[in-house]
């Protein structure tokens, strides 16, 4: 059995970790790993900005490269930029699979969130059969950037639909379960908690919709808003962590499967256009 230590610290990174499967990868062999697989897939991607991080005190690492922007004119007539990142993670605890996806941070308030759907798993976790599998991910690095391009059509799109107070509060629902009429409407008891969260996100969507319009996109950022700077209140957990690992990962997945179910591919024309 193996037990995954940090070498600088000398502590055990999670006893979650041990096991009889359990293979562990060091990060510079994942990193080689990487490097190889961009250069046999002749990707256009610039290694040079490739960046490390650490969460949950290791038990999660990530390498990153940056891509080309995605750049449009918003319906606040604000010139609206996101990074785009093309992301390789793993885990020493067992909780994630080795993967590569999409991770976009809008440069006019670093709102970050994992691009849903544009993801590819690395063919097995830290096991006796997936270290050997998960070295060469070719095919998995031309998915994740196909879907790079498919992401940019669907902001374009959204930010074109114009969306009404229904819809608002149809959203809310699907990411909170209920919303604040509803809420007061009800018998339950001790509702404060609830109030206080949907109230704090109504004020994420008033700064969102000002600097982006009231668009199906400025939804979008009011919910990554609410979920990047204002959601955590956790003295533990970071901001980036809870975007990706907790509360604030499956609130923006939830925002996203509402929104995307707003547009349709018009195969004729190569573009999203309202469902």
């Amino acid at each position: 059995m193996w037990a995954v230590y940090r070498t600088d610290l000398n502590t055990q990174i999670n006893p979650k970790s041990t096991g009889k499967d359990f293979i562990p990868m060091q990060q510079k062999e994942f990193l080689t790993n990487i490097m190889a697989t961009v250069q046999d897939h002749n990707a256009d991607l610039d290694l040079s900005k490739l960046t490390f991080t650490e969460f949950n005190g290791g038990a999660n690492i990530e390498f990153k490269i940056e891509l080309d922007p995605l750049e449009f004119v918003n319906k606040a007539e604000l010139l609206d930029k996101t990074r785009m990142f093309l992301t390789f993670s793993t885990s020493y605890d067992g909780s994630k699979s080795n993967m590569i996806s999409l991770f976009t941070e809008r440069l006019v308030c670093t709102n970050g969130m994992t691009v849903k759907n544009v993801k590819a798993q690395l063919k097995g976790r830290n096991t006796l059969g997936g270290k050997a599998k998960i070295l060469s991910y070719a095919l998995e690095v031309g998915k994740v950037l196909k879907g790079v391009q498919d992401f940019k059509l669907r902001a374009e799109a959204l930010n074109k639909i114009t969306v009404s107070k229904a819809q608002i509060e149809a959203m809310k629902k699907q990411i909170f379960g209920t919303n604040l009429a509803e809420l007061l409407a009800s018998d339950k008891k001790n509702i404060t908690k609830m109030t206080n969260i949907l109230e704090t996100f109504d004020k994420a969507l008033e700064i969102e919709f000002e600097r982006t319009g009231e668009t199906a996109f400025g939804l979008l950022q009011g919910v990554t808003y609410y979920t990047n700077h204002l959601a955590n209140t956790s003295k533990s957990i970071s901001n980036e962590e809870y975007i990706r690992f907790h509360t604030g990962a499956n609130i923006n997945d939830k925002a996203q499967d509402f929104l995307n179910s707003m547009i349709k591919f018009d195969v004729k024309n190569e573009e999203y256009v309202m469902a």
